[in-house]
């Protein structure tokens, strides 16, 4: 906790919305970042604040959905401003929620180069080399990458205590740092006033009366005089010392005092007007082009998330879906469009087309769609590479089209939607027109969309349609998983070896000085449908003093590395018991060996019984410590492993056909 001033920490309501000079967004996507914006840069955009931008005059992006192991569907809603972004899980996105926003570690992440997508997981690489404050040209000034080594990343450079001491180092963009001695003395308004204890560093006055300093805000109940943010949540706690430093500004050479957080940059120029003399940096804008849109971008897939549907029939870009069929054109089909819920992941909402198609004209249809233009200006879609939505149906085929403003039929593709929620994906270069009407190419019709629309194929056909996060994809896309389950063993030709390479194996304790035993072998003709199947016996021995263990299993991945099953829903797999109890768990370097999830299997002695195992009801054991999330240990599997559950003297256990399941 900072001492001093910042020990005066309070937690605010934090949310955004309405702005700005540009044509704003029609829709706030989430009411927690409208209330957040308007709490002060509302105030800024009508020249009623006595302070400069806390995120900026307006969005950097437009929605997205980032990677977040935690969060539900391992996605969170983000949005970039100049100086920050903020972030809230999708279920949190509703119009009546007021849930706290939260904010990334924008900063932290750009000097340390790990690209963090959860709490735990960290996809390193070269940190920004983006300079902190200036102009985004500017080729003296400091980078993120110049504050590798002075950061607090790991414990490490840690400052001492300096009451009433000043800034009194100069850094440059090759992360020399040299004694400047004269600006210590010329601004003794940069004494330094708080000490962090956590990161070990000192935060001179001017930051730490900024970041703590009250003044109007707009609040639900009214204009209000309160300390203007949590410091801890928007700015976090410094990551280095305050050093001086020559950077361009407007073109111009300007010194300024530059000191990073874990989620700003805040900045002291002494030639600024005193209002102005200390800013937060743009550290939204850095981090955006750090990870999207430079040379050495950090993410290969952007997510642009159209419609949530929390905020029901209206989209994020400010239109509103509907339904049409056919009977404008003398048919007998139906279509209604209506918001539902709850949505996928427990979200509030999703949007359900209840369809019946007839055949009483050759082309009857039933179609939901969105308009994409705004303010009648198509939009140009030449750089997605994909749709992405959830869909939960009836198990019939449906089509997603999209029509432009220079085709008259719509290009389309079609999917199967599921009983359960199902992503789906759909690349843009396989959607293609029909045949026998006028064709144009792919290219010049995305660059003028229209719509897209969503009607079953099958005629005639009557049911449901729920999709959810409708999301323009741009970079990579994910193939589409084969249907059914992946097996990985069905033990036909005598093999253990899996159809991912890999072999099924045996532990024991022999190796540590134990006599416990464990055998597999592969029997023709025991199976369940008389072929092949895998017996695995042995035998516990106590007699070494300490605990006795054996197990066999199968690594998922090759060796050394692991497999992300995040995806997956199940373990399939038919055992023959000899009426003990065995678990069934699934191994992760993440987790220690004790708290590893699994499940007890329980089934007749002596008969096949086809056992289908959801990923979810794997638990940790109850003597467990530290546990981490199944969320995040899925992204990182290693090995299947069964092993008897008691200990017993003797047991067996056939095994066969055993599958993945999305």
């Amino acid at each position: 906790m900072f001492t001093a001033a910042l020990a005066l920490l309070c937690i605010l309501p934090l949310t955004v919305m309405s702005q700005q000079t540009a044509a704003p967004a029609p829709v706030w996507p989430a009411e927690p970042f409208r209330l957040l914006w308007q709490r002060t840069d509302g105030l800024v955009a009508q020249g009623a604040a006595p302070y400069s931008w806390y995120w900026g005059p307006e969005p950097l992006s437009p929605p997205l959905l980032e990677r977040n192991e935690e969060a539900p569907g391992r996605k969170h809603l983000v949005v970039y401003y100049d100086k920050g972004r903020m972030e809230l899980p999708l279920p949190l996105a509703n119009g009546q929620s007021t849930a706290p926003a939260t904010f990334g570690r924008l900063v932290y992440e750009m000097v340390s180069g790990n690209l963090q997508r959860g709490e735990r997981r960290f996809d390193p690489g070269p940190a920004a080399r983006i300079p902190v404050a200036g102009d985004l040209d500017d080729p003296l000034a400091p980078t993120y990458a110049s504050f590798t080594r002075v950061a607090a990343l790991d414990g490490s450079s840690v400052a001492p205590r300096a009451p009433n001491g000043h800034p009194a180092l100069q850094i440059d963009r090759a992360g020399t740092i040299t004694p400047r001695a004269d600006l210590a003395t010329a601004y003794p308004e940069s004494t330094y006033a708080a000490y962090d204890e956590v990161t070990g560093h000192n935060i001179p006055r001017v930051f730490v009366d900024f970041i703590n300093q009250r003044g109007p805000v707009q609040t639900q109940a009214g204009r209000r005089t309160e300390q203007i943010v949590d410091p801890l949540a928007v700015v976090g706690r410094p990551i280095s010392e305050a050093y001086w430093t020559e950077v361009t500004l407007n073109g111009r050479p300007q010194t300024v005092l530059v000191q990073l957080f874990e989620r700003r940059v805040l900045t002291y120029n002494p030639a600024n007007p005193a209002r102005f003399r200390v800013e937060f940096g743009n550290a939204g804008l850095h981090y955006y082009i750090w990870r999207y849109t430079s040379p050495e971008a950090r993410d290969g897939r952007v997510e642009q998330l159209v419609s949530h549907f929390e905020n029901g029939e209206q989209a994020l870009n400010g239109n509103y879906w509907f339904s049409f069929d056919d009977r404008n054109d003398g048919g007998t089909s139906t279509a209604t469009a209506r918001p539902i819920g709850p949505g996928v992941w427990g979200s509030v909402r999703a949007m359900r087309l209840d369809y019946s198609v007839t055949t009483a004209i050759p082309f009857s249809f039933a179609e939901m769609a969105l308009n994409l233009d705004v303010n009648g200006a198509p939009r140009d879609l030449r750089g997605v590479s994909a749709v992405g939505f959830w869909a939960r149906g009836d198990g019939r085929s449906f089509a997603v089209r999209i029509s432009s403003a220079y085709a008259d039929e719509p290009f389309a593709a079609t999917f199967v939607a599921p009983s359960e929620w199902t992503w789906i994906e759909l690349p843009l270069a396989g959607f293609t027109q029909r045949a026998g009407v006028p064709q144009i190419p792919r290219d010049q019709a995305l660059a003028a969309v229209t719509r897209i629309g969503f009607r079953p194929s099958e005629r005639p056909a009557a049911g449901f349609l729920d999709i959810d996060d409708l999301t323009l994809i741009r970079g990579a896309t994910v193939a589409p998983p084969p249907p059914g389950p992946t097996l990985l063993s069905d033990f036909e030709g005598g093999s253990k070896e899996t159809m991912l390479g890999t072999e099924w194996f045996t532990y024991d304790d022999r190796a540590d000085g134990g006599s416990s035993t464990a055998e597999l072998v592969v029997v023709d003709g025991a199976g369940p449908n008389g072929g092949s199947a895998l017996r695995f016996r042995g035998s516990f021995n106590s007699q070494w003093g300490n605990e006795p263990y054996l197990g066999m299993g199968t690594r998922l991945a090759p060796e050394g590395q692991t497999v992300d099953l995040c995806d997956y829903q199940a373990v399939k797999i038919s055992v023959r018991t000899d009426g003990q109890v065995y678990r069934l768990q699934l191994n992760s370097p993440l987790i220690e060996d004790d708290s590893e999830y699994g499940i007890s299997i329980v089934a007749p002695a002596n008969q096949w019984t086809p056992l289908h195992i959801p990923l979810k009801l794997l638990t940790p054991p109850a003597t467990a410590k530290d546990v981490i999330p199944m969320s995040v240990a899925c992204t990182q599997i290693e090995s299947l492993i069964i092993t008897p559950l008691n200990k017993p003297r003797a047991f067996q256990l056939m095994v066969d056909d055993v599958a993945l399941v999305r």
